[in-house]
């Protein structure tokens, strides 16, 4: 007898290669987080504002007490500068007595009123508790002397004049002069002359006499021991004027007494004998003696 079907057969279920386990808590829990509302009332508001008036009451008490306060009063200046004269006319200026309480002193003022002496290029000023008032002075330097008309001027290198002098002394420093006697151009005229002194050598500078600024193309130079003017121009002031001291043995000999010496052309030289009525007038180009 033939089956259709195979035969049936048992199979057993496969055994699972882990055992499973449960474990409590290794599920995720929702955190529920509590919150709770501030209600700000009418009160405490109310309390807000007399704390914050109470606290700036109070500072308002304690600066009125401290600039009515006499130990705060200024009782002393301190002054500092290099020149006692300077530090004496300072002192002069800053009467303690009318300055009153230190913390009410306008540092502002008391700098521009310094600041306003000639000789006062820089003021510091600082409060030193509790009645002191320290001043620091930056001074001008004299750099030059200006020849006004009759008068000798000692003036800073911004031309501010800090003394007149009754003639040019033996000061070491350079005489400027200006047949105009500055009144166009004097800032920039300065500004030319410092930038010539720079840039000559030491050597060089001892043995200048004067310079003039009369033309407005540069600079004219006088040496000590030459009535010659020197005509420099505006750049080169070193090299030209080295170049004329090479040579000027030689024109001298050759022209005799120069008027004038022009080297503002690169490689040349224009000069004027000085005729003979015009030799004692040469030599004097700083007309000390009229």
């Amino acid at each position: 007898m033939a089956y259709l079907n195979p035969p049936f057969r048992y199979r057993a279920p496969a055994a699972p290669s882990e055992a499973l386990q449960f474990q409590r808590g290794l599920e995720k829990t929702p955190v529920k987080k509590i919150q709770r509302k501030l209600t700000v009332r009418f009160k405490h508001i109310f309390f807000f504002f007399i704390i914050l008036a109470a606290f700036f009451f109070g500072l308002m008490k304690i600066y009125l007490f401290l600039i009515m306060w006499s130990e705060l009063d200024v009782q002393r200046i301190e002054v500092l500068s290099p020149h006692d004269s300077v530090a004496r006319d300072i002192q002069a200026l800053l009467d303690p007595s009318l300055l009153g309480n230190l913390l009410l002193v306008d540092i502002a003022t008391l700098q521009a009123r310094i600041e306003g002496h000639r000789w006062v290029k820089e003021a510091r000023l600082r409060k030193v508790f509790p009645a002191s008032l320290k001043v620091e002075i930056k001074e001008r330097e004299p750099a030059g002397i200006l020849k006004v008309g009759q008068s000798f001027l000692l003036i800073d290198e911004e031309g501010v004049a800090l003394e007149r002098l009754a003639a040019a002394e033996e000061s070491g420093l350079p005489l400027l002069l200006d047949s105009s006697f500055f009144s166009t151009h004097y800032k920039e005229k300065l500004a030319l002359a410092w930038e010539c002194l720079r840039s000559l050598t030491a050597e060089q500078r001892t043995e200048i006499a004067a310079l003039d600024l009369s033309r407005c193309d540069g600079v004219s130079l006088y040496l000590n021991d030459r009535p010659t003017e020197i005509i420099l121009g505006s750049e080169d002031f070193s090299p030209r004027l080295k170049f004329y001291q090479s040579f000027r043995d030689r024109l001298e000999s050759e022209q005799g007494p120069l008027e004038y010496v022009d080297l503002r052309f690169r490689g040349r030289i224009y000069l004027k004998p000085a005729e003979t009525r015009e030799v004692a007038a040469l030599t004097d180009p700083k007309g000390e003696g009229k």
